[in-house]
């Protein structure tokens, strides 16, 4: 991997995220991605990041409580002017890197599985697979105990495709048809 030196070349890579991430991208999802790399430490690339803001090349959005970074127009143009510094090898597989990111973080707002009590003896377990705000599937199980419910729930939230298709499976069987 690419060795950055320069703070100027550590900006650029941030703009560049910030940037190509598609829309205003929080703190922590600059910070996931950027140090994916290590390119620099973690304290180093927040006072980078601090320094844009107050250079005003990145602005902030402060929504919903969260702080949104994007590139203010005097940030787009020096983007615009000096984004060739950067590799296209480092850009390459920073833009996989987003792509990546963004793939799964859209995965977990998909994937739901949570439980509560029902009664003293018996607890939900509610399990759902969403695609794009549509409903693929969506399940609620009653159990007897606690234990079984949070069981449930953590082998649904650790491949939720293989309960999907064998719930598919199940439901879309030959048998099933025959009868």
């Amino acid at each position: 991997m690419y060795t950055f030196t320069e703070p100027s070349e550590v900006k650029l890579i941030i703009m560049y995220i910030i940037e190509n991430f598609g829309e205003p991208i929080d703190n922590g999802q600059i910070t996931d991605i950027f140090m994916d790399y290590a390119f620099v430490d973690y304290f180093t690339m927040q006072t980078y990041l601090d320094e844009l803001v107050e250079m005003q090349l990145v602005a902030i959005d402060r929504a919903d409580k969260l702080r949104l970074y994007f590139l203010a127009p005097h940030g787009k143009d020096a983007y615009e002017a000096y984004i060739h510094k950067i590799p296209t090898s480092v850009r390459e597989k920073l833009l996989k890197t987003i792509k990546a990111y963004k793939r799964k973080e859209r995965h977990a707002e998909d994937i739901s599985a949570s439980f509560r009590p029902l009664n003293a003896l018996s607890y939900l377990a509610e399990l759902s697979i969403r695609d794009g705000g549509f409903p693929l599937m969506e399940v609620r199980l009653t159990v007897g105990s606690k234990d079984a419910a949070r069981e449930i729930c953590q082998t649904f939230k650790e491949d939720p495709d293989k309960v999907y298709k064998a719930l598919m499976g199940a439901v879309m069987n030959e048998e099933n048809k025959k009868a």
